[in-house]
C-alpha cells in the first residue's frame, strides 16, 4: 500500500526546484534535443559520458563542418545500453552519424541498473521504464521522499557546474568554462579495468543496434590523462584498436599520444577538460570527422 502511494505521489507531484535543475534531468533535454532535430540532412551526433559533454564542442564542430553536430553525452553511470535505449527513437539511420566517445569508465561500469540511470527515469517520471527495470524502486522512492523535503522547505540550491541549465542547446556542458581552478592532481589517476568481456559486450551491442540498422559509426578515443597512458600503453593501444573495428568502412587511425593530455587540461576530474582542453579535444575530433567524411 505505502509502495503504490509512493508511485502515485512521484507520478503526481510536480518536480522540486532542486529536480528540475540537476544535472541529470538534462536527459529529457538531451531526447528534445535529438527528437526535434530528427531528419536533418547530414546530423551528426556525438555519444559518450560526461566526458563528451564537458570535453567537446559540438557547437564548434558544427561551424568547422558545416553540418548539424549534437552532442549526447551526459553521464558515464547512465551506462550506454541504456543511453542508446533513451535515445533511439530520435536517432535516423538514413541521415546520422553516429560518433562513439566512450570514456573507460563507461566501458568498464556499463550495466542496466545504476543508481544514476535511476536518477533519469525518476526526474523524466518515466514509469514504463520503471516497470521494465523494478529494481529502480528503492531509488524512486528515496527521490520521491526527499523531493517532498525540498517542496516543503522551498529549496532551491543549484550547483554552478553540474545543474541542466549549464548545457547550450546542442548539449555542451558550457557552465564550466568560465571558472578557474588550478591543475586537477590527474596524475594518481588508475585507467579501470577494461576486460575483453566489458569491449565484447560493448561492441556487439553496437553492432546490433546500431550497424545493423543501417547506422555510418565513427570511433573516436575520449580523452585520458597523459599520467594514466604513460602507466598502461598496452591496455590504452589495445582498447582502441578493438574499438576502432566498430568505425564504418574501417578505422580512422588514432595516434593515442593526441588523446592523452597534459594535466593543466583537466577540469575537476580525469574525463572533464577545462576550457583549453576542450579546445584540444574539439580539434582532434574535427579531424577525424573531417577524415571520415571526406572518404
Amino acid at each position: 500500500m505505502l509502495v503504490s502511494a509512493g508511485i502515485a505521489v512521484w507520478q503526481a507531484m510536480p518536480l522540486s526546484k532542486v529536480s528540475k535543475q540537476r544535472y541529470l534531468a538534462a536527459a529529457s533535454d538531451h531526447v528534445d534535443m535529438l527528437r526535434e532535430s530528427k531528419g536533418e540532412e547530414g546530423r551528426i551526433i556525438l555519444i559518450g559520458g560526461s566526458g563528451a559533454a564537458f570535453s567537446i564542442s559540438a557547437e564548434q564542430l558544427g561551424k568547422d563542418l558545416g553540418r548539424p553536430v549534437y552532442n549526447g553525452g551526459i553521464q558515464a553511470g547512465i551506462g550506454f545500453r541504456n543511453l542508446i535505449d533513451l535515445y533511439t527513437d530520435q536517432l535516423d539511420p538514413e541521415n546520422d552519424l553516429i560518433v562513439l566517445l566512450p570514456e573507460p569508465e563507461l566501458l568498464s561500469g556499463e550495466a542496466r541498473y545504476s543508481q544514476v540511470w535511476c536518477d533519469v527515469v525518476f526526474l523524466r517520471k518515466d514509469i514504463g521504464r520503471l516497470i521494465g527495470q523494478p529494481r529502480c524502486l528503492p531509488n524512486i522512492l528515496h527521490r520521491t521522499y526527499q523531493d517532498v523535503r525540498h517542496h516543503l522547505a522551498r529549496t532551491d540550491a543549484v550547483d554552478p557546474v553540474y545543474r541542466r541549465s549549464g548545457f547550450n542547446a546542442v548539449g555542451d556542458l558550457t557552465s564550466h568554462l568560465d571558472i578557474d581552478r588550478p591543475a586537477m592532481a590527474v596524475n594518481t589517476y588508475q585507467m579501470p579495468d577494461v576486460s575483453e568481456q566489458r569491449l565484447a559486450t560493448f561492441t556487439d551491442y553496437v553492432t546490433t543496434h546500431l550497424r545493423k540498422r543501417g547506422f555510418d559509426l565513427l570511433y573516436i578515443p575520449a580523452a585520458m590523462p597523459q599520467a594514466a597512458c604513460e602507466r598502461s600503453p598496452e591496455r590504452v593501444r589495445t582498447m582502441i584498436a578493438e574499438l576502432e573495428t566498430l568505425t564504418t568502412d574501417g578505422p580512422i587511425p588514432a595516434d593515442m599520444e593526441e588523446f592523452c593530455l597534459a594535466p593543466d587540461l583537466f577540469f575537476d576530474g580525469a574525463g572533464h577538460l577545462n576550457k583549453g582542453g576542450r579546445d584540444v579535444q574539439t580539434e582532434n575530433v574535427r579531424k577525424r570527422l573531417a577524415a571520415f567524411l571526406a572518404r
